[in-house]
């Protein structure tokens, strides 16, 4: 069975506004607050440096690919328990026979989103950070650190965002 088939319309529809478009929008102003923020006093970032003490390309790369899952789960699983309380969105039942990677996903917002953020850091990083490597690792302006995170930030808000969210239907 594929998604189409499975899914009611109201939770396809949810998928797409939410799981992709309001994400995209809500990870833009989060990341370009955050971003802008870290680089406020600073005019370049470099590509390597210390985690959790300075503002770096690398560090920030990981760190989305952990955090932003994570968060994404929090609040999308939030939000669609709340749409199924409220009768607008159907809990899915088959997920194991359709999709069995997401149904073998913790339960949980938090352990849901903990799993997929690791998943993408095992998954994503190596192959990032052998791009920023093969591209000389420059340093930034502050003004590229925001545009490439709030850029990397809206692609993987609409990578992770639909799997979350069909696991959080099938809760």
């Amino acid at each position: 069975m594929t998604v189409r088939a499975a899914t009611p319309a109201p939770n396809r529809r949810w998928l797409i506004v939410n799981g992709i478009f309001v994400t995209a929008v809500i990870n833009v102003v989060l990341n370009w607050a955050i971003s802008t923020g870290a680089v406020k006093d600073i005019d370049t970032v470099p590509m390597w440096g210390a985690p959790l003490v300075e503002t770096s390309t690398f560090w920030t790369l990981i760190g989305t690919l952990f955090l932003l899952p994570l968060f994404t789960s929090a609040l999308s699983t939030a939000a669609i328990r709340r749409d199924i309380r409220r009768g607008s969105l159907s809990r899915l039942d088959g997920l194991a026979s359709t999709h069995p990677r997401l149904a073998a996903l913790p339960g949980g917002r938090w352990g849901r989103g903990a799993a997929v953020g690791g998943i993408a850091v095992a998954v994503l990083a190596p192959p990032l950070v052998l791009l920023l490597v093969l591209l000389g690792s420059p340093e930034l302006s502050s003004g590229q650190f925001v545009g490439y995170q709030v850029a990397f930030a809206v692609l993987l808000g609409m990578v992770v965002t639909p799997p979350i969210a069909l696991a959080a239907m099938a809760e």
